[in-house]
């Protein structure tokens, strides 16, 4: 399994979030960019990450900047036949490693607790807890959640004792 940047295979990407977008119930769908207009809406502080296996494309997840301390866990999807094998929570890690490397405080993301249960169960695996709407709410996406961060300055100058 490998998981990388995607910034030369943006139509790898692009397909498995087309592929995503068609999973969805229709309340839940977004208004993915166009394949041209990937490079830029995932140029930095954006990121777009595709995960593989023996070179095949299997999944893919974004990070998109909200702000300076807070980076938007998007689009997580792992193609049902390389499900089951860690890719998922290999994309989601990728994504907190590299909001704490950027410094970031915490990362959010939205979901549907219900409907989207083995994602949510993930989330939370990962720390996640369900918070208020981070930005403009979405019609469709009930849940919210939040994971805060911990840096290693933040954790050296704690309560050691």
């Amino acid at each position: 399994m490998t998981v990388i940047q995607a910034p030369q295979q943006f139509r790898e990407f692009h397909a498995i979030q087309v592929e995503y977008e068609g999973t969805l119930p229709a309340d839940l769908q977004h208004d993915l960019p166009a394949a041209a207009d990937l490079p830029a809406a995932y140029a930095e502080p954006n990121a777009a990450f595709l995960g593989s296996f023996d070179g095949e494309p299997a999944g893919a997840i974004a990070a998109v900047s909200l702000d300076q301390t807070t980076d938007v866990l998007q689009r997580l999807y792992v193609r049902p036949t390389f499900r089951g094998a860690g890719l998922a929570r290999a994309l989601v890690g990728t994504v907190i490693d590299r909001a704490r490397t950027r410094g970031c405080r915490r990362v959010v993301l939205d979901t549907d607790r219900d409907r989207m249960a083995v994602a949510y169960g993930l989330y939370r695996a990962f720390g996640f807890v369900e918070c208020a709407p981070y930005g403009a709410v979405r019609p469709g996406c009930p849940t919210y959640m939040e994971l805060t961060l911990e840096h290693e300055l933040s954790k050296a100058s704690g309560s050691e004792t």
